[in-house]
């Protein structure tokens, strides 16, 4: 009975695989590799980190030095810009001042003319001749406005144009000094019988380190990443801001007509009844309401506006 058990066990050891028996002397050897593994993966975490951080420092000297020279070249423009639109306002102030002569002249004759308001026939006529004067000087004022942020719009896309062209020289820079790409983790690798708690924590560090570096270069580039989407938005802003003043501005010059025209024919009602006289200061109420609500309506355009574009903002900047 007892020989039948040894030779069965036997037979187990035989068919069993045998298992690794490893030495202090290897356990030593495992613990030096683990140790100059260590020591190496820190040499080049500290040369990769040094070379970012030079390569960062050379970016923002390039970048100072490219800023200042196309800074110049766009002051030169503002300067192009600032002599045509001396130029313009002296040629419009002449034709405004011809214009606004001959509409005088024509005010002038209808003053002359107040004292014959003596039927409603000859009050309307009076109160269209009075909107048509107010409307043809609204126009000239607007034009001139017009033709003034036309050339502004015109100076900010071609500075737009130049900076994109800048822009586009700092990210040819930034990819030559390795800043748009993200680096290689150096992670520890499995020795003996795996990763060690200490190794897995390594990785753990390096793989948000190199995430780190990455957002942190990122935002090195961000304003010439998104620089040209930026100032397009904010011109185009210009031309709204624009079409809402001259909006605001069409429907105040409305009233601002009404309310001159009741203020001229407010003397030529002492001779008429109380009612015309309250009727006619009733008018005069309504048109100074009327004046408040549009500047009110157009105030909480802009407030809109503003909130709107803040957020705008912060999305083309990925904030």
């Amino acid at each position: 009975m007892t020989k039948s058990l040894v030779a069965i066990m036997l037979s187990l050891a035989i068919m069993l695989p045998s298992s690794p028996v490893y030495s202090a002397a290897d356990d030593k050897e495992i613990k030096a590799q683990r140790r100059e593994a260590q020591k190496q993966r820190q040499l080049e975490k500290n040369e990769r980190n040094k070379n970012n951080n030079e390569a960062i420092k050379e970016f923002r000297i390039f970048v100072r030095i490219l800023k200042k020279e196309y800074q110049e070249k766009a002051r030169d423009m503002d300067i192009e810009f600032k002599l045509r639109r001396v130029e313009l306002n002296a040629q419009r102030s002449i034709e405004m001042a011809e214009a606004e002569a001959e509409l005088q002249q024509s005010l002038s004759q209808m003053m002359l003319n107040i004292q014959n308001l003596n039927t409603q026939e000859a009050i309307d006529k009076f109160k269209t001749d009075m909107k048509a004067h107010s409307d043809k000087s609204f126009e000239i004022k607007k034009q001139a406005a017009l033709e003034e942020h036309k050339e502004l719009i015109k100076n900010e896309n071609k500075k737009s144009r130049l900076m994109s062209e800048r822009d586009q020289l700092i990210m040819d820079e930034a990819k030559t000094l390795g800043l748009q790409s993200k680096h290689k983790p150096i992670l520890a690798q499995p020795l003996g019988d795996g990763l060690t708690t200490s190794e897995n924590r390594w990785n753990e560090r390096e793989l948000k380190e190199v995430n780190k570096i990455y957002a942190n270069n990122q935002r090195q580039l961000g304003e010439f990443i998104w620089g040209s989407k930026l100032r397009k938005f904010k011109i185009e802003n210009r031309q709204e801001d624009f079409d809402l003043k001259w909006q605001k501005q069409s429907e105040l010059n409305a009233l601002s007509s009404e309310q001159s025209f009741f203020s001229l024919l407010m003397p030529m009602t002492e001779g008429n009844t109380q009612d015309n006289q309250q009727e006619m200061i009733k008018r005069m109420t309504e048109a100074a309401k009327q004046n408040k609500l549009i500047n009110i309506k157009f105030k909480k355009f802009r407030d809109q506006n503003n909130i709107k574009r803040r957020e705008q903002e912060r999305k083309i900047k990925g904030r």
